[in-house]
């Protein structure tokens, strides 16, 4: 089969588009035909080395295709298209047992071979009707990014109706998903935007308000926009760069929810601060079995959509990536295979 490959860390030149042994599925696993696989922040992380893989590796972690075998028990069927939940939980810990996110999650694409390639094995109890009201390009640009999006406001947060939410990367496929969630909880949201175009177009997904971080203060704008009383949710995913930002501008009693790290990962702030204004501070990673089957409930429904900033040939997977690594974007990037 045809595949991106790379079979040392490096930039995105490491990229090779070459044959591949095409997988065969195992017990429990069902083979399919990808035909669409969107890009993620974490398979730039990745084919840099930041997180130890066994090489050489295919990425892609959000992958739509149809089925071409299945390798055991299930009620999917040859020929039908579907999409991959992309967090495999270990099935054996107690959170696990009691339906919580799992401690030792397995991201599809990382730990396992992804869907830069024409063909992937899944776990068939990862495997899931595609919505038919969705493309396989749209259909492959949701599954990680509203499910982490998801389970950070409303699995980790708690996001409420009439709360005020700041997402931090709100062009991106992650932000964007936590625009849209964000409005549909019924909160008021304003985004961070490094450009007036940018903010226009941030806007157009739901955004109510804009900061443009690259020519304003952005404390002073959301309390200005607050009207002095600061923001219930920050959206976190930025990290270094932002961190003292999202935390001065909070309101008592305020949250952060974080699951990035992208300008890095050292970050200060002032512990007093913390327990005097009683802020709370929430990790994020993927999210549970029962929130993927609510976004894909929304999907379905069409009270969420995907946002598609542009789809490319596999063989032009280098290209895809450089786009994400510029900050080109709005929205979700998208291999069409």
């Amino acid at each position: 089969m045809k595949a991106v490959i790379f079979e040392k860390p490096g930039s995105v030149e490491v990229l090779k588009y070459c044959e591949f042994p095409k997988p065969n599925p195992q017990n429990g696993e069902a083979l399919i035909r990808v035909k669409a696989c969107g890009l993620n922040r974490l398979d730039i992380w990745l084919r840099e080395g930041k997180r130890g893989i066994p090489l050489p590796h295919i990425l892609g972690s959000d992958v739509a295709g149809v089925i071409e075998e299945i390798n055991g028990a299930s009620t999917l069927k040859i020929g039908q298209e579907v999409v991959i939940n992309p967090a495999i939980p270990c099935g054996n810990c107690s959170r696990c047992k009691s339906g919580e996110a799992c401690e030792l999650v397995i991201i599809f694409g990382a730990k396992t071979k992804g869907g830069y390639a024409e063909y992937v094995t899944a776990p068939l109890a990862q495997v899931y009707p595609k919505p038919k009201n969705l493309s396989f390009v749209e259909a492959a640009a949701f599954p990680l990014t509203f499910l982490t999006a998801w389970h950070m406001l409303v699995g980790r947060a708690n996001l409420k109706e009439g709360e005020t939410v700041f997402i931090w990367g709100a062009s991106g496929g992650l932000g964007s998903s936590a625009v849209q969630i964000a409005k549909y909880l019924g909160a008021k949201v304003i985004a961070a935007a490094k450009s007036n175009e940018d903010a226009v177009g941030i806007r157009k997904i739901g955004a109510d308000h804009t900061v443009v971080y690259t020519k304003e203060n952005v404390v002073d704008a959301v309390k200005k926009l607050t009207k002095g009383i600061g923001i219930d949710v920050v959206f976190e995913s930025i990290g270094e760069k932002t961190w003292s930002t999202t935390l001065a501008m909070l309101r008592p009693f305020g949250r952060v929810v974080i699951a990035g790290t992208t300008s890095g990962d050292t970050g200060t702030q002032d512990l007093s601060d913390v327990y005097v204004r009683q802020l709370s501070i929430f990790g994020a990673r993927m999210g549970t079995k029962k929130e993927f089957e609510k976004v894909l409930e929304l999907m379905n429904s069409g009270k969420l959509k995907p946002i598609i900033d542009k789809a490319y040939p596999l063989a032009q997977a280098a290209e895809a990536q450089r786009r994400m690594e510029e900050y080109k974007h709005l929205g979700k990037i998208v291999l069409e295979i």
